[in-house]
């Protein structure tokens, strides 16, 4: 047996940390250019393809993102166990890649509202088979962030600056579109090459296939719950509404999942930890490890979700120019499904999925889907992009509040009531300063105003939280003090 040798916490936060930040600071640079070059209806027609393609790659990956990382992570110990289980499950994932591939298409010949993106969804759908070969779930599994998040960075830098060399014109979008592959999941073909450095090969015949079976299909009704719920949204409005409403919609969303990523990025690098722990009996250390993780959700959910609601105007402007302006509503609206989506991602990835409960997330998904779905199709005809963002704010609290009922009982070894509470006093303290901080400086620069709103309320929010000694905030201010 060959002990995988672990890597700390810390180092692992701090990289995906830092992918995070990428993930946020290269939007910054190209989103800006992207959506005044493509404009609304040339994002809009992006967004919508992208949200097909995601269909079929959810059928491509059959939950394995979930699954892989779980099972790998318990046996990650034992490279013969791990050669064995890398196999089977890519060997899995390649039929069902095959079968999606098809099938989309396929639908793409005989579906008239597909032919109209024909060359977008052709190009997109290089994402799926991407996907599937770079395995990402095998290097989360062995905790290997450094080389993720080196990996990304690298491919992200090279889709920048083929961006600035080849989408000039509104009607570049293809050539963005391949670009975004690219930069994307360009660098899943080096991850296909790395593997057989961290696995053995091992013959088809010794392995088991259908062992894996059930508990991927309970994995994958997961996934296909939240891909469903994801892409509804923009799906619907490609239906119901028009390009242009999906631009206003995909601005506002895409600054959410930036900032679902920052909240959920100490989760992110703890699933293979807790699906270790819990696999080995571990309990205790399973619950100090999401207690940690709560408390990071509460002190950076609150600060971000409500500096973004007061300064929705100032984001989207500076993000998309002022051609952006009609999606500050629902971009205000969307901020509360921040703090929601970042709860249940976390009651679902980081508590039920490492215990095998995968059916109550399955179960909240749908019911918050069902909940999305029958809001949007009365709202979005008349109210377009803020109606599928009241859609989407409404589904995702439903799934975390059935998700929170559920774990009720183990709630408190999760949650600090004290944390929770400092949390929205501190983000009242820092509200109520910013209020007429923004009337002083409405004459201002865009960028300026941001910056001097941003530093106050980030400022007032964290001295709070110091002052009232909230116990998260407070120890790793003092762990980085000792180290100095």
């Amino acid at each position: 047996m060959t002990r995988h040798k672990r890597k700390s916490i810390k180092v692992n936060f701090l990289m995906n940390a830092f992918l995070t930040c990428s993930n946020f600071i290269f939007p910054l640079i190209t989103f800006p250019y992207v959506s005044r070059v493509l404009l609304a209806d040339g994002n809009g027609k992006i967004n919508f393809a992208t949200a097909i393609v995601n269909y079929f790659m959810l059928f491509a990956s059959l939950g394995m993102p979930l699954y892989g990382v779980r099972t790998c992570a318990v046996v990650r110990d034992d490279r013969k166990k791990l050669s064995r289980t890398v196999k089977e499950l890519f060997v899995i994932s390649m039929i069902a890649t095959a079968l999606s591939l098809v099938v989309l298409l396929v639908m793409i010949e005989v579906v008239p509202k597909f032919q109209e993106y024909r060359g977008l969804l052709l190009v997109l759908s290089s994402n799926i088979w991407l996907q599937t070969l770079g395995m990402d779930w095998l290097y989360q599994a062995l905790e290997e962030y450094s080389y993720i998040t080196i990996r990304s960075v690298v491919f992200k830098i090279v889709g920048i600056i083929l961006m600035f060399i080849f989408v000039h014109e509104h009607g570049d979008y293809v050539v963005y579109a391949i670009i975004t592959v690219i930069g994307g999941n360009g660098s899943m073909l080096l991850n296909y090459l790395r593997s057989f450095k961290l696995v053995d090969r091992v013959p088809l015949h010794e392995c088991n296939l259908r062992q894996h079976v059930k508990p991927l299909f309970g994995l994958f009704l997961l996934s296909a719950a939240w891909s469903l719920y994801a892409n509804m949204d923009t799906a619907m409005l490609g239906f119901l509404s028009n390009d242009t409403q999906n631009g206003y919609f995909g601005a506002s969303v895409k600054i959410k999942q930036m900032l679902i990523a920052c909240i959920s990025a100490l989760g992110t690098v703890l699933l293979p930890r807790l699906a270790n722990y819990f696999g080995n009996g571990r309990t205790k250390e399973f619950y100090e490890l999401l207690k940690k993780d709560s408390s990071f959700i509460m002190v950076a959910g609150f600060y971000v979700v409500v500096f973004c609601i007061f300064d929705a105007d100032e984001i989207i402007r500076f993000l998309s120019g002022d051609a952006y302006e009609p999606a500050v509503p629902a971009m205000r609206v969307i901020m509360l499904a921040v703090f929601f989506s970042a709860l249940y991602t976390m009651l679902s990835n980081n508590v039920l999925v490492p215990q095998g409960k995968e059916r109550i997330p399955t179960l909240a998904t749908v019911i918050g889907l069902v909940s999305l779905t029958a809001l949007e199709v009365v709202l979005i005809p008349s109210l377009g992009a803020v109606g599928a963002a009241i859609g989407t704010t409404v589904g995702e609290a439903v799934g975390a509040l059935i998700l929170c009922l559920y774990l009720r009982r183990d709630l408190s070894k999760m949650f600090s009531r004290e944390n929770i509470l400092k949390c929205i006093a501190a983000s009242v303290v820092a509200s109520c300063i910013l209020l007429p901080v923004r009337g002083l400086v409405s004459d201002g620069g865009l960028f300026v105003r941001l910056l001097l709103q941003g530093s106050v309320f980030t400022i007032v929010y964290f001295a709070a939280l110091i002052l009232m000694r909230e116990k998260f905030t407070t120890t790793v201010i003092l762990s980085r003090l000792q180290k100095k």
